[in-house]
């Protein structure tokens, strides 16, 4: 799991063909503003400005509120007109876990009528197509939030950067993007359907695998939250080989939700041992590397193990985490032996 930013400029996205003009860059600021001063109700007083519809906010808040007319449940009408929208669209992850345990028992699956459910359900998921899955456009600048995202947040391992040809030969795809994860599932939170901080590009192996699984119920953390610690990888050695790679957690269910640990150890082992190999193979040249901290520069980092070397990078390239985390053990290795 690797940390993904949902700071208050990540939390909506608009088009483009007006970003140079002032007046959209000044609504632009005023939302960003709101935003982050968590007064999200302020949002409200922008509907129907000039450039307004031309933000994410904007454009699924008015989609909800016709829609929400149409559902025939009463109680769940009700529960719907109620919610504070512009929060759950545009609110922290930490926000839309306190929506949930508020909304818990009628706006979730929990929802004692499950053909009522269904229809609110379905109202929803055609929402999120409508205006996002099937929607070029926007879709395409929805990834835009994510453009110092290049690896699934979920696993580090696979590429997830969307592809957009410009021209195509017969029979194949234009276009390709990343799945669009939802970390607390819309078919068991539909109302969450199109909150930002409820959407993630991953990989489509993550999103398969984790399917519809209760992340609420369950204790995981989403990529938005997590912290340094929170996830570590540890190696069991036996002599000059990893023999098992272990991942530590703080009692969340992230690592069984996605098989992590399983997959690191299956999959990319005969790796981990290749780029374990340099600085055993050779640990004189490794030795003379460290410096007076007995700690690898950046540089020196990079041209053993070829890869990211902070974390705010990791998102960057396949396997980052592990190979950084990988190195600190070699490193208390050689500390041991001097």
């Amino acid at each position: 799991m690797i940390k993904v930013d949902n700071s208050f400029k990540k939390r909506v996205f608009y088009y483009t063909k007006y970003q140079d003009e002032e007046n959209f860059k000044k609504i632009k600021e005023q939302i960003f503003k709101i935003i982050e001063d968590e007064d999200y109700a302020e949002l409200k007083t922008l509907i129907g400005k000039e450039y307004s519809d031309e933000f994410s906010v904007f454009i699924f808040y008015n989609a909800i509120q016709q829609s929400i007319s149409t559902i025939h449940n009463p109680i769940i009408k009700k529960e719907l007109l109620e919610l504070d929208w512009f929060r759950v669209l545009v609110g922290s992850i930490q926000d839309l876990r306190e929506i949930i345990k508020d909304n818990y028992c009628i706006l979730s699956k929990l929802y004692p009528l499950q053909k009522d459910f269904e229809e609110y359900q379905k109202i929803f998921e055609d929402l999120y197509k409508d205006k996002l899955s099937s929607n070029d456009k926007l879709k395409r600048n929805f990834f835009s939030i994510f453009t110092n995202i290049n690896v699934c947040p979920y696993c580090n391992r696979n590429f997830i950067n969307p592809i957009y040809k410009e021209e195509s030969l017969e029979g194949e795809f234009e276009k390709w993007s990343p799945d669009i994860e939802h970390f607390f599932p819309k078919s068991i939170y539909p109302f969450l359907s199109l909150s930002i901080s409820n959407l993630l590009p991953s990989c489509t192996f993550c999103n398969k695998i984790k399917h519809n699984v209760d992340t609420y119920k369950y204790n995981c953390l989403s990529p938005y939250e997590v912290e340094e610690g929170d996830f570590e990888f540890d190696f069991d050695f036996e002599s000059t080989k990893v023999k098992e790679v272990i991942l530590k957690t703080k009692g969340y269910y992230n690592s069984k939700l996605f098989h992590i640990e399983s997959l690191y150890n299956e999959v990319h082992k005969e790796y981990i041992n290749d780029i374990l190999n340099k600085p055993i193979k050779y640990p004189d040249v490794y030795k003379n590397k460290l410096n007076e901290k007995e700690q690898l520069t950046e540089d020196d980092y990079i041209e053993v193990f070829r890869n990211y070397y902070k974390e705010d990078d990791f998102n960057k390239h396949p396997l980052s985490k592990m190979t950084k985390e990988l190195m600190i053990k070699i490193s208390e290795y050689y500390k041991m032996s001097q």
